[in-house]
């Protein structure tokens, strides 16, 4: 380039004059916006690279574009075939440095060529080589190669043509021919599409023998489509279940390679044919076979729909829309070695954002499409050693948040899953994130996706805080909506979880760190529910909790994990059990059923013997009226023992029986420990017996009759769901202080209680004897009176069930100390009616000797009738 006027191209002529074999300097043409113009300079023979840069060094802005030093070669016979491999060759005389290989297509577009799928790129000695395999349609045109030596390039270019064969999008129509009435005869019209690559191909059609008159119509142009078309005719008569036409496109300029063929098949509605009748749009289908349809405002793909046997399926879109398709196949082109990612990015990056804001990517097809292109980008950019930076990551983000919007559309119909389209989608974020060189200021903060770059500070990501140790800093992508459409087992149990997902990966560091995570899920964790925290375990394709430890039930939101990967945490669908604990439970209530019964006999057996005062007959009194009301909830306790079997209204009554029966129980328990605490506390007062049965039916049977009816009244009037619980015949807990369970354990706790206070003076009294007494009684008597007093009275005064609030306030996840409460409170509760009848039947010993006297008495009895039968016999 020089300036005019006419002195400027004196002073080039005066420089360019000096080269050996100089000829001419001729002005080629002017450029607008200054006085600029391009020169050509002549030399009639070779000469020096050096001598050239020495002459460009004193003229400022001067390019010089060199032909003829450098030769380019194409070595294959041209043109070659479509699929098939050439090799470009450039030699030069050395001393020329680095190569730049680009490819000018027909549209006169310029696009450097580098590493890829299709081809390769060496240098050996002299010579260039590009080698293309397994050639595609975008290698035809001019290849160039250019060597650069300060404002000097030298460049050769040779055109590579390719002989092309087209994809061919085969259809029919009427799609599936109506041949109910044997006699007719159907016309169909087969359509051979393929688009307009400018060759000229040679068409031939070959059908089945039974489709006559088979005809070639007139080609259409529509766009870059050309239709071919041929029309032929199906005779009903002969019966066919199906034909076909193939239609063959044969390139004359191939040298091997040189036909592509579809064959388009005729389903024939025959008159014992099920079929699908029409349908909106749909036509009339073949049974078992698909209707394929062509998209809707210009998308790429088709819409299909299944008649099985005669009934419509689903329809399934698989219509991408046209801005994502030209995107991937941009991506492609990159991908087979046209073109570098590092150029591209931005502009791609922003046309997928674009591209997922609009209304259509609400469809499978162009989520599927978005996840592909961000795999392909991250392939393309691996390949070319590219490393994703912080401009990028707005519209990434964007554009991966856009498409998590609403994840029913991650369905292609309803009786599909998305998890496969979630776990691609996961892995392509990671392995972007992987090939990422992010500052540590990073943050982007979408609707339902978070990107930010972590330290060792807490990192809060929706309702989710990371935490690193070890001053690592990490990029942390949080996702929402995504969980649910990922697999939901660990280890083949079935776990839920529809909280968040964590991508967490180090920043320039390979070693392991640990983290810590608090997701709030955990929060909402139901009772004896355990959770996992797991992590997305991409070898095995499912999730793993491997490396990473739950915080327990007293942190339940808190995981711990010592690698990256992407995390959550996972709660069991079941709650925990414990081994063999319905077996104890129907054991032991089977015991103590059979117990209280020999109880009450016992009871009758001995009632005249042993209540000989007041207090005998209140304590008494109590103890049958205990061991009836735990009789009958035990026996609907068993009743109850599988929920399943039980008709709803059943499932009801024995709620409120076992409710009933149990309160029952335990205010009578309260009324034995008032006697108790009167006895001790009112030494001198009698307690009228009148008064006290009035008493004590008042609050053994009306107090748990009022707490019972109440309860029903409160909760929906024993409403399923609502009072109880049709999956375990028993009151519902909610949450802390909320449920029908509450009306249960309020009114126990408090006996219990109560109880606990008069066993605690009785034990006070033993311990603090009169002075009367003190001296007649050491401590081994005291301690062994005041283990008999607690071994006697704490099972017919309900003490072993406070084990009950600690199984109620235990959860199963705290290992082993739930396990020990649980197991205890089953052990000791399911035989309380076994406790009772050892400790205040058989441990009583008025009681004891009752029974001995009775059974003596009864032995006498029947020893002096055997005497007399056999006197009668002797004197007979």
């Amino acid at each position: 380039m020089g300036q005019l006027p006419f002195q400027v191209v004196v002073m080039l002529k005066k420089y360019f004059s000096t080269l050996p074999w100089f000829d001419s300097l001729v002005i080629t043409g002017f450029r607008k916006g200054s006085l600029i113009v391009d020169y050509t300079v002549q030399v009639l023979s070779s000469f020096n690279i050096n001598q050239l840069k020495n002459i460009t060094d004193h003229l400022d802005s001067t390019t010089l574009i060199i032909k003829g030093l450098v030769t380019i070669n194409i070595t294959n016979e041209q043109p070659v075939d479509i699929g098939s491999t050439a090799t470009v060759t450039c030699t030069t005389q050395g001393g020329l440095g680095a190569v730049t290989w680009s490819l000018t297509n027909a549209q006169n577009k310029t696009t450097v060529i580098t590493y890829g799928t299709e081809a390769n790129l060496s240098s050996q000695a002299l010579i260039d080589t590009v080698t293309l395999r397994n050639i595609s349609a975008i290698w035809k045109g001019l290849f160039t190669c250019e060597y650069t030596i300060g404002s000097i390039k030298l460049t050769a270019s040779e055109t590579l043509d390719i002989a092309l064969l087209p994809d061919i999008q085969g259809s029919i129509n009427p799609q599936f021919p109506d041949c109910t009435d044997p006699n007719q005869k159907v016309h169909v019209v087969i359509q051979c599409a393929i688009s307009n690559n400018l060759e000229n191909y040679n068409i031939s059609w070959n059908s089945s023998a039974n489709l006559h008159d088979l005809t070639q119509q007139p080609t259409e142009y529509n766009g870059d489509k050309i239709y071919h078309k041929a029309e032929a005719t199906i005779e009903c008569g002969y019966g066919d279940e199906s034909l076909s036409t193939t239609c063959t496109f044969t390139n004359t300029r191939s040298q091997t390679n040189k036909s592509s063929s579809m064959t388009v098949n005729i389903p024939i509605i025959q008159k014992n044919s099920s079929f699908c009748d029409t349908q909106d749009k749909w036509p009339k289908t073949k049974g078992n076979y698909t209707a394929v349809l062509p998209c809707d405002n210009s998308a790429v793909g088709n819409r299909s729909r299944t008649c099985n046997n005669t009934m419509w399926q689903e329809e399934i879109l698989n219509c991408v829309d046209t801005s994502l398709n030209k995107l991937y196949n941009d991506i492609l082109k990159i991908g087979k070695g046209l073109g570098f990612i590092v150029e591209n990015a931005d502009s791609f990056f922003k046309r997928l954002q674009i591209s997922t804001t609009f209304q259509s990517i609400k469809a499978f097809a162009n989520i599927d499409a978005t996840v592909q292109i961000l795999d392909s980008m991250n392939s393309v950019s691996e390949v070319q050693s590219h490393q994703w930076n912080d401009t990028i990551m707005p519209d990434f983000v964007s554009a991966i948040s856009n498409i998590l919007n609403d994840t029913k559309y991650w369905k292609q119909t309803s009786n599909d899953n998305a998890t496969n389209l979630s776990i691609k989608y996961l892995q392509s974020v990671e392995n972007m994130m992987n090939n990422s060189n992010l500052s540590t200021t990073s943050y982007v903060n979408r609707s339902n996706v978070v990107l930010k770059v972590c330290n060792s500070s807490d990192c809060n990501f929706f309702n989710v805080s990371v935490k690193t140790e070890q001053n690592v800093s990490v990029v942390v992508v949080a996702f929402r909506k995504l969980a649910t459409n990922l697999p939901q087992t660990l280890n083949n149990e079935s776990v839920e979880s529809e909280g968040i997902i964590l991508s967490v990966t180090e920043v320039n560091r390979t070693d392991y760190t640990n983290l810590k995570m608090n997701f709030n899920d955990g929060q909402i964790r139901k009772p004896n529910h355990q959770m996992f925290c797991v992590y997305w375990d991409e070898n095995q394709s499912e999730w793993s909790s491997e490396g990473c430890t739950w915080g327990g039930a007293d942190n339940p939101t808190l995981c711990t994990c010592t690698h990256n990967s992407a995390f959550t945490i996972m709660m069991s669908k079941t709650a925990e059990s414990l081994p063999y604990m319905d077996k104890l439970t129907y054991v032991g209530l089977g015991i103590s059923m059979v117990s209280l019964v020999l109880c009450i006999l016992i009871e009758i057996m001995v009632w005249d013997t042993v209540v000989k005062s007041n207090i005998a007959n209140f304590r008494h009194i109590a103890l049958v009226n205990i061991s009836v009301c735990l009789l009958f909830a035990y026996c609907a306790f068993l009743a109850s023992a599988k929920p399943e079997q039980i008709l709803p209204n059943w499932c009801m009554i024995l709620t409120v029986v076992k409710q009933f029966c149990f309160l029952a129980a335990f205010f009578w328990m309260l009324c034995l420990s008032f006697v108790l605490l009167h006895q001790l506390i009112f030494v001198f007062e009698k307690l009228r017996k009148r008064v006290y049965l009035a008493l004590s039916i008042t609050v053994g049977y009306a107090c748990p009759l009022l707490c019972v009816a109440v309860t029903v009244i409160q909760y929906g009037n024993g409403k399923e769901g609502e009072y109880y619980s049709i999956e375990t015949c028993w009151l519902i807990y909610q949450s802390t202080l909320k449920g029908s369970l509450f009306a249960f354990i309020l009114p126990v706790g408090t006996v219990v209680v109560l109880n606990m206070f008069a066993l605690f003076v009785v034990i006070t009294k033993i311990a603090t004897p009169v002075v009367s007494e003190a001296k007649a009684r050491d401590e081994k008597d005291v301690a062994k009176s005041i283990i008999k007093t607690i071994v006697l009275l704490s099972p017919i005064l309900g003490i072993t069930w406070i084990l009950g609030f600690f199984v109620f306030t235990l959860d199963l996840t705290q290992k082993p100390y739930a396990q020990i409460v649980n197991y205890a409170f089953t052990i000791l509760n399911s035989l309380q009616g076994f406790f009772i009848l050892l400790s205040n039947c058989f441990g009583e010993k008025k009681v004891r000797e009752a029974l001995l006297k009775r059974f003596r008495a009864k032995k006498s009895v029947n020893s002096k009738s055997e005497h007399s039968t056999k006197d009668t016999s002797l004197k007979k």
